[in-house]
This record gives C-alpha cells, structure tokens and sequence, in this order.
C-alpha cells in the first residue's frame, strides 16, 4: 500500500473517533428535548406546615424538700463546731418526733472556714475567727406538717431555711400528660392553618419535643402568723399547685384540595 492510500485511511479513522460522542450527545439531546415536548417537569417540592404545640398540667404536690442550714461564727473553731453540732443534733431529734425517718434525714459534714478582716494599718488581712456550718435536708411526705418542720427548725436554733421545694410522686405521669396535650395542641394548630388556607391536612411528617419545662411549686405563704393548732396555718402555709410544662414541635403534609 502507497503512502497516500495509507493517510486517506488514518484520516477516516480520526472522523470515526470524533463523530461518535457527537452523535451520542446528539441523541441525547433530541431525547430530552422531546420529553420536555411531552410535558415531563421536575418534580413537584413538598408542601409541609411546622408548628410547635404548648401544654400545661397541674396537680397538687405530695412531699417536700427542705434545706436547712447552721452557722456560727467564733474565735475558736472548738467553740463554733459544737454550736453548730448541738443544733443538728436537736433539730433531727424534733424531725424524728414529727414522723421523719432516718432515710429521710441527711446532713453533711462540718465545713469550715477563715474570717478576715483589711486592717489599713498593717495593710494585712487579719484574722478574726472562723465560720463553721452543715446543712441539713428533709424530705417530708407529710405535707401537713411542713409547717411544723419549719417551726422546729426555729426551736432548735437553725438559723438558714431555704424555701421548701415542693414534689410529686407522679412527676414523670404528668410530664407524659404535658407532652401529650402538647401534641394535640400541636395538630389542632396545623388544621386550623389548612383550613383557612383551603388544604388539606395530611400525616405527619415529624414530631419532636422541644422540652420539658421542670415542675414550677406554687406555694403561698402569709407573712403574719396566725394562732392554730397545726404548724401550716400558725406559719401561714398553701401548698398550692405543681405545674408541668411542654412543647413539642410538628411538621404535617399538606394536600390539595
């Protein structure tokens, strides 16, 4: 074979590579402009409606936690230490006589520290005794005596209260019951909005909770004392309500009409 017969036939070889992915791309092309003719469009997004629901139960508390407190500050730490000793010691006796059991009482240890005063003088801190305290914890689950166990705690020389830390032995029940009204509430929001907006409500997409509020104690207290038998009416004492809160967060298909 010549030269030239040899160059004609390389020629038609590189025309064969080229016109190949042409024509394929061409095809393709014919192929989706065709499918455009035929009305195929992307495909349609969701229609969802997110909304969050709220909830609130209430229910009457039954037990409390009360934190007490002893301080005494003096020259000497011996001194202070068995102050504040013989208060604890006097204060769990009178809880044990109001109905409180062992595992029901705690106190820590004693806990100690410097006090110092500037002397501008000497430009030095000086030492002038020491603060010694325990705390002291009781959960009542009598709560018509909380009352008592406050008075009690004046008798015996406590000289820190904390206001009382009102509980329920359902807690978790109405956390649940809060959660659910939440979700209810949550859908009714949904098809309020579908409906005035003229669609559909559909399934839920996804639900979750945004969290539980702890329970909030509503407790009432008078200032003055008044005279009585029983030591919630002599201090003024309503132990009121606990109320639990939640919110929950929904996303529902919408539907057309």
């Amino acid at each position: 074979m010549d030269d030239r017969k040899r160059r004609q036939q390389g020629t038609f070889a590189a025309m064969r590579t080229v016109v190949g992915p042409i024509a394929v791309a061409a095809l393709l092309a014919g192929a989706s402009a065709s499918a455009l003719a035929q009305g195929a469009l992307p495909a349609e997004r969701p229609r969802f409606v997110s909304v969050s629901g709220e909830a609130e139960v209430s229910a009457k508390p039954d037990r409390a936690r009360l934190q007490l407190g002893v301080t005494q500050v003096s020259a000497e730490v011996a001194e202070a230490e068995a102050t504040v000793n013989k208060v604890v010691r006097a204060y769990i006796a009178e809880a044990k006589k109001l109905g409180a059991r062992d595992e029901q009482i705690g106190s820590t240890a004693v806990s100690i520290q410097p006090e110092y005063v500037w002397d501008e003088p000497t430009r030095r801190n000086q030492l002038t005794g020491y603060r010694v305290s325990r705390d002291i914890e009781v959960r009542i689950t009598d709560l018509d005596k909380l009352g008592a166990y406050l008075l009690a705690a004046t008798r015996a020389g406590v000289n820190q209260v904390q206001p009382p830390q009102l509980e329920s032995s359902k807690a978790k029940e109405l956390a649940n019951q809060a959660m659910a009204a939440a979700a209810r509430d949550a859908q009714a929001k949904a098809a309020l909005l579908a409906s005035t907006l003229n669609v559909k409500l559909g399934s839920v997409r996804s639900i979750a909770e945004s969290g539980s509020a702890p329970p909030v104690p509503m407790v009432k207290a008078m200032a003055m004392r008044a005279e009585a038998a029983d030591g919630n009416a002599e201090m003024g004492i309503s132990t009121g309500e606990i109320r639990v809160r939640a919110t929950v967060n929904a996303e529902f298909d919408l539907l057309a009409p």
